[in-house]
């Protein structure tokens, strides 16, 4: 079994997007505007890694409390870790102990924690 793609009911589907587009790398593959709001799907190069983001006027919000979203760095964790805070995201700090392999995280604009790992 495949995971399809999750959704995201976002509060401001422009800062979701410049967010995963900028700083995740990855990219529209589908925006669709059925007249109540706005539904945008995501996927990395390979067609992986699909997230739907839906921004509607009055519908529940996306809430988090214990979920990591984790991505592989395709460069180096420093790099990336400074891109996040150029484009004025917090990072945490580069953490290089087990269990889990060398990462940090950010908060995405819902505050949603994304973790980059190498």
């Amino acid at each position: 079994m495949k995971l399809n793609y999750i959704t995201f009911m976002v509060r401001d589907i422009e800062k979701s997007l410049a967010f995963y587009q900028d700083l995740v790398g990855l990219k529209i593959v589908n925006r669709i505007n059925p007249g109540a709001g706005e539904i945008v799907f995501l996927a990395n190069e390979k067609g992986e890694t699909m997230l739907e983001l839906i921004e509607f006027v009055g519908v529940e919000k996306v809430e988090t409390k214990g979920m990591v979203m984790s991505f592989l760095a395709k460069t180096s964790l420093e790099e990336l870790k400074e891109k996040a805070t150029t484009l004025d995201y917090s990072p945490s700090e580069i953490i290089a102990k087990g269990p889990k392999p060398k990462h940090f995280t950010v908060m995405d604009p819902d505050e949603i924690v994304v973790e980059f790992s190498i």
